[in-house]
């Protein structure tokens, strides 16, 4: 963790925690806007990233009812997302470093990119193993899902705990 801690510190500097803060916000905005739409509209519902708890069976439906075309999308998403934990890890650690130098609240930001790289993980094996796909993988994949979106709230909830800290203590 000292080799991800200095670069959490470099990152918690303000102009880049705002390039970054930008550059998340530019990935949420494709991805709410044209990538999850177009997966939605060919599968019925949202791609299992965003599904906090799914079945290998309700899985498998998802997938069946896209047909290949929803493969091919998500194909797509996955390889979108390959880059998106990065950004938002560094993002959010180096914004609770500097809400809190020294401290561990970053660990949290850490945790979320692993569990999101796990989950895709996950879910490229299912693609590139479907309609056989491993029951263990979607297993895996779910829990992996709802962690990374325990561990983001998690680092939201911190992080405004300490704003809200270092907001009211005075000056000095």
């Amino acid at each position: 963790m000292k080799f991800l801690e200095t670069w959490v510190r470099e990152t918690a500097r303000p102009w880049l925690l705002g390039v970054l803060g930008a550059v998340s916000l530019l990935f949420l905005l494709v991805f709410g806007a044209v990538i999850v739409p177009a997966i939605e509209a060919v599968a019925g519902g949202p791609p299992p990233d965003l599904v906090l708890f799914q079945t290998p069976a309700e899985l498998a439906s998802w997938l069946e009812r896209g047909g290949d075309e929803v493969r091919r999308l998500y194909g797509w998403f996955l390889v979108a997302d390959s880059l998106y934990p990065v950004v938002y890890g560094l993002f959010f650690a180096g914004l609770l470093w500097w809400l809190h130098p020294g401290g561990k609240a970053w660990h949290l930001a850490v945790y979320a990119v692993v569990a999101d790289y796990l989950e895709n993980a996950m879910h490229a094996i299912i693609l590139a193993s479907y309609p056989g796909f491993p029951g263990w993988a979607a297993w895996v994949g779910a829990a992996a899902t709802l962690l990374k979106w325990a561990f983001l709230l998690l680092v939201v909830l911190r992080a405004l705990q300490l704003a809200w800290r270092r907001w009211r203590q005075p000056p000095g």
